[in-house]
C-alpha cells in the first residue's frame, strides 16, 4: 500500500513540475509576444488619425506598446498638438503604452529598414496612415510597412 501512494505521489510530482515548467514557458511567450512594440509614423496633424491606429493596434495586434514617430526636417516642424494629443490618448487608451519619437530626417525606405534593424521591430509590425498626394513612394517601396486607413 505505501509503495503504491509512493509511486502515486512520485508521478504527481513529475507531473507538477513539467506543467509547472510548460506554464511558464507559455507565460514568458506571452509575454515577449505583448511586449513586441509596433510603430505609426505620422506627420502629426490629425487627432483622428492618431485615434484610429491606436483603435487598430488594440483590436489587431497582440501588443500594448506603440511607438508613434514623426520625421520632420528640423524640431520646430513637429506639430504643437502631437505631444498633448498622444497624452489625451495614453488617458484614454490607459492599457496601451504610447511612446512619441522625433527624428530629424527623411521618411523613406531606407529609415524604415534602419529603425527596423536599430529597434528589432519587424517591418511588418510598422504602419503609416493613408499618404497624401505628395508621398513619393509606394506602399510596396516600403518594405511590407502596412497601410491603416
Amino acid at each position: 500500500m505505501q509503495a503504491g501512494l509512493f509511486l502515486v505521489r512520485s508521478v504527481l510530482k513529475f507531473f507538477i513540475k513539467r506543467m509547472t515548467s510548460t506554464a511558464q514557458s507559455i507565460r514568458t511567450e506571452i509575454d515577449k509576444i505583448n511586449s513586441q512594440q509596433v510603430v505609426f509614423f505620422t506627420r502629426g496633424d490629425n487627432l483622428a488619425n492618431l485615434n484610429n491606429a491606436i483603435l487598430y493596434v488594440k483590436q489587431n495586434e497582440h501588443t500594448n506598446r506603440v511607438k508613434v514617430v514623426t520625421v520632420v526636417k528640423n524640431k520646430n516642424e513637429v506639430p504643437a498638438r502631437l505631444e498633448r494629443d498622444l497624452d489625451f490618448l495614453n488617458e484614454a487608451y490607459p492599457t496601451i503604452e504610447i511612446e512619441l519619437v522625433v527624428l530629424t530626417g527623411t521618411f523613406g525606405p531606407e529609415l524604415i529598414r534602419e529603425l527596423s534593424v536599430k529597434w528589432d521591430i519587424p517591418v511588418n509590425l510598422m504602419f503609416i496612415g493613408s499618404p497624401g498626394t505628395h508621398f513619393i513612394y509606394g506602399l510596396g517601396e516600403l518594405g511590407g510597412v502596412r497601410l491603416i486607413i
